[in-house]
C-alpha cells in the first residue's frame, strides 16, 4: 500500500477547499532510489497531528475514535473538526478529508480514493462517503457496506499498528496490566472475531436451551439476563462518555497550545511577567535613590579629600614635624627650669666657694638651645593634630573605598533598570491580549474540570462493570443449575462442539503467533536498544499476554523499573514486531516519536528504525525532536518534507514544502 495524496477541506486548523490543502505523500525517487521518509515538522498546536487524524478518519470514520464511541459523540467530533477561521463573519458549516492510495490485491495494484465529507444542518450532521476504484465511483453500496469495504482492505486493528501516535506508544509503554497488548494481539490475529463468533454461538445456545426450560425458570433467567444487560449497557454508555471526555480533552489541549502560541506571538510571554518587572523596576529605583543619597553624603564629608592625596601627605608630614619641634622646645624649657633649681639647691648646700664649679657642671649638662629657625605655621593642639591624622589616614581611605563600592553597585542597578525597561516596553498593551488570555484561562479551567470528570467516570465505569460481571456470574450459575432440563438437538450439539473447536483454534493460533511475535520483538529491540541492552530477550505469556524481559543472565527485568525512554523504546519495538507479525506491507505514520528519549535512544531510532520501518514512513515531528543533526542523519532517506505553519492572525495552518531551516 502507498499513500499518494491527502486533501483537506476546512478540517481542523486547515481552512479552505481541497486544492488549497493538498499534499503529496508518495515517496519520490532521488538519485536513482526511492526514498521512504516523508517528514512533517510543526510547532505544538500547528496541526501536524491533524495529518494522522485525517488519514485515520478517511479510512475508518467513527471507528477512528475508538470502538466504544457512540454516534452522538462521533457527530460532535465532526462538528468540532470544522474549521473556525478568525475575523470571518461567515463560518464554514461543512468539511471533508480525501485520501488517494493504491493497494495490492491478488497481484494487481489498484488505485483508490476515499472522500469523507460532512455538513451541519440545524442540529443534525450529515456524513457522506465516496469510494473510487481506478477513478470509477463504486456504486450500489450502503454507508455500512462502504465502511465494511474499507475495513476489508485494511482492518482497523492492523492499522493501529502502523498509524500510531505518542498516545499509542505511551499506552503500550505504561501497559502494566497488559490490556493494551492483549487487545493489539487479538485484533492483529483476528482473535477478536473468533471471540465474537463464540459469543454469538453462546447466545444461540442459551436461546435454544432456554426454550426447553419450564416457564417459571425461563422467567427467572430472563430477569437475570435483563438485569445483566442493563448493567452492561450502562458500562458501555459510560465508556462512550469517557471517550467523549478524552476527545474533548485532546481538542482543548490543542486549543490551549494554539492560544498560548497566539499570546506569545502578541508578546504575551512578556505581558505575563510585566507586573513582576514593574515591581522590580520600583525596587531598583528605590535602591538607586538610596545609593545616590549615600554617595552624596560621603562626598559632602571627607571623601573628596582623597582627590588631593599628595598635598594631604605633605600637610601631614609638615604637621608631624611642627608637633615634634614644639615638643622639643617645651622639653628644653622645662629641663632648664629644673637644672636651675638643682643649681640653686647645690649652692645653698655647698656654699659660694663652689659656685663656679657648679655653674660649669650645670651648663655642661644643659641641652643645646633649640633651632628657632624652624617656623611653626600651624600652631595646633595635640587633640586637633590627632583628629586630623585620623581623618587623613583612616576616614578618607575608608570613605574613598565606600564611594567606589557604592558607585559600582549604582552602575549595576542602572544596567538592570535599563534591561527591565526594555522588557516592560516589549510587553503589549494588556487590552490587545486580554480576550485571548481570558479564553486561555477558561480553557485551562475546563481542562481541570474534565480531568476531575474523567476520574469520576472511570470509577463509575469500573463499578458498573463489576456489577455486570456479578450479574453475569449469577446468570451462568442458574443456567448451570438447570442444565439437566435440556434435551439437545443436533444443531445445538454442533453449535456447542463448534464453540469448543473455536476455543482450541484460538489457543493454537495465539501460541503460534506469539512465538513469532517474540522473535520479531527481539530483532526490533536489538536495533533500538543501547549496546548494554542488546542481549535482552522477551517472553509473552499466551494466556495473560504478560511480557517478561530477560537479561543475558536469564534474570527477569521488572518493566516498571525501566526509564520513560526505555519504556518508549520497548513500545516502539513491540509495535514494529506486531506489524511485522501481521504480514501486512503498509505505510507507517508515527507522531512525535522522540519526546521522552535520551540522545542515545534517539540516535538509534533515527539510524536503525525510521529508514527501514517500511517502504513509506510519515514522521510528524517538532523542531526539537528531528533537529538539524538528526535531519542530516536522515537526509539520505528523506523523500521530501513539509512544514506545518500556523498563522495566529487568521487562525489557519498551511502545509509548506520544506522543513524549518530548509
Amino acid at each position: 500500500m502507498i499513500l499518494k495524496n491527502l486533501s483537506l477541506q476546512d478540517f481542523g486548523v486547515f481552512g479552505g477547499p481541497y486544492d488549497q490543502n493538498k499534499i503529496s505523500l508518495e515517496p519520490r525517487v532521488k538519485y536513482g532510489r526511492r526514498r521512504p521518509i516523508i517528514l512533517f515538522g510543526g510547532l505544538n498546536g500547528a496541526g501536524k497531528t491533524t495529518t494522522l487524524t485525517a488519514v485515520r478518519l478517511a479510512l475508518y470514520g467513527k471507528q477512528s475514535l475508538g470502538r466504544a464511541v457512540s454516534t452522538q459523540v462521533y457527530h460532535q467530533f465532526l462538528v468540532d473538526s470544522i474549521h473556525r477561521p478568525k475575523n470571518q463573519l461567515l463560518k464554514p458549516i461543512a468539511a471533508g478529508v480525501r485520501l488517494d492510495f493504491n493497494f495490492g490485491r491478488q497481484g494487481e495494484v489498484v488505485d483508490y480514493t476515499v472522500k469523507r465529507s460532512w455538513s451541519v444542518r440545524g442540529n443534525s450532521v450529515y456524513e457522506q462517503v465516496e469510494i473510487y476504484q481506478n477513478g470509477e465511483f463504486i456504486k450500489g453500496l450502503t454507508e455500512q457496506q462502504k465502511q465494511a469495504f474499507l475495513n476489508e482492505l485494511i482492518p482497523i486493528g492492523v492499522a493501529d499498528l502502523f498509524f500510531f501516535d505518542g498516545e499509542k506508544i505511551a499506552e503500550l509503554a505504561e501497559d502494566d496490566n497488559n490490556h493494551a497488548l492483549a487487545d493489539a494481539i487479538n485484533r492483529l490475529l483476528g482473535l477478536d472475531i473468533i471471540d465474537r463468533l463464540r459469543a454469538d454461538l453462546g447466545v444461540y445456545l442459551r436461546g435454544q436451551k432456554r426454550d426447553k426450560l419450564p416457564s417459571d425458570i425461563q422467567k427467572e433467567i430472563e430477569q437475570l439476563e435483563v438485569s445483566y444487560q442493563e448493567a452492561y449497557n450502562r458500562y458501555q454508555s459510560q465508556l462512550s462518555e469517557i471517550e467523549n471526555t478524552r476527545i474533548q480533552t485532546t481538542e482543548l489541549q490543542v486549543k490551549k497550545e494554539q492560544l498560548t502560541q497566539s499570546v506569545n506571538d502578541l508578546g504575551g510571554a512578556w505581558a505575563a511577567s510585566r507586573s513582576g518587572h514593574e515591581e522590580q523596576e520600583q525596587e531598583l529605583r528605590k535602591r538607586r535613590t538610596e545609593l545616590q543619597t549615600s554617595i552624596r553624603n560621603l562626598l559632602a564629608d571627607a571623601a573628596p579629600l582623597s582627590l588631593a592625596k599628595m598635598q594631604l601627605e605633605t600637610l601631614l608630614n609638615q604637621l608631624q614635624e611642627e608637633q615634634q619641634t614644639k615638643k622639643q622646645r617645651l622639653l628644653n624649657v622645662e629641663l632648664r627650669k629644673q637644672l636651675k633649681k638643682i643649681q640653686q639647691s647645690l649652692i645653698n648646700s655647698l656654699g659660694n666657694q663652689h659656685l663656679v664649679a657648679i655653674e660649669d657642671s650645670i651648663n655642661n649638662s644643659l641641652p643645646p638651645k633649640p633651632d628657632n629657625s624652624s617656623e611653626i605655621t600651624h600652631d595646633i593642639s595635640d587633640t586637633a593634630f590627632n583628629r586630623i591624622q585620623y581623618l587623613l589616614t583612616e576616614t578618607v581611605p575608608q570613605q574613598q573605598a565606600k564611594v567606589k563600592e557604592l558607585a559600582a553597585e549604582l552602575e549595576q542597578v542602572e544596567d538592570e533598570l535599563a534591561n527591565v525597561g526594555i522588557n516592560i516596553a516589549r510587553a503589549p498593551d494588556e487590552r490587545r491580549i486580554a480576550t485571548t488570555v481570558k479564553e486561555l484561562g477558561e480553557v485551562e479551567n475546563t481542562l481541570g474540570q474534565l480531568q476531575v470528570l474523567k476520574e469520576q467516570q472511570l470509577e463509575d465505569a469500573k463499578r458498573s462493570l463489576r456489577e455486570a460481571m456479578d450479574r453475569l456470574r449469577r446468570l451462568r450459575d442458574r443456567e448451570k443449575d438447570y442444565s439437566n432440563y435440556y434435551n439437545l438437538n443436533q444443531a445445538v450439539m454442533l453449535a456447542d462442539s463448534t464453540r469448543g473447536l473455536l476455543e482450541d483454534f484460538s489457543s493454537a493460533t495465539r501460541a503460534s503467533r506469539i512465538k513469532l511475535l517474540e522473535q520479531e520483538f527481539i530483532k526490533s529491540f536489538a536495533k533500538l536498544a543501547r549496546k548494554e541492552d542488546l542481549l535482552i530477550t522477551a517472553r509473552i505469556h499466551p494466556e495473560t499476554y504478560a511480557v517478561t524481559l530477560v537479561d543475558s543472565h536469564g534474570h527477569a527485568i521488572d518493566k516498571k523499573k525501566l526509564s520513560a525512554g526505555e519504556k518508549q523504546i520497548y513500545a516502539i519495538a513491540m509495535l514494529e514486531a506486531l506489524g511485522r507479525t501481521s504480514g501486512r506491507n503498509l505505510p507507517i505514520i508515527i507522531d512525535t516519536p522522540l519526546g521522552r528519549l535520551d540522545s542515545h535512544h534517539r540516535e538509534n531510532l533515527v539510524k536503525n528504525y525510521f529508514p527501514t520501518a517500511s517502504h513509506q514512513v510519515l514522521i510528524l515531528s517538532t523542531d526539537t525532536e528531528v533537529d538539524e543533526d538528526f535531519y542530516k542523519e536522515l537526509s539520505p532517506e528523506i523523500s521530501h518534507a513539509f512544514e506545518v505553519e500556523y498563522d495566529p492572525e487568521t487562525g489557519r495552518s498551511n502545509y509548506n514544502e520544506g522543513y524549518f531551516w530548509r
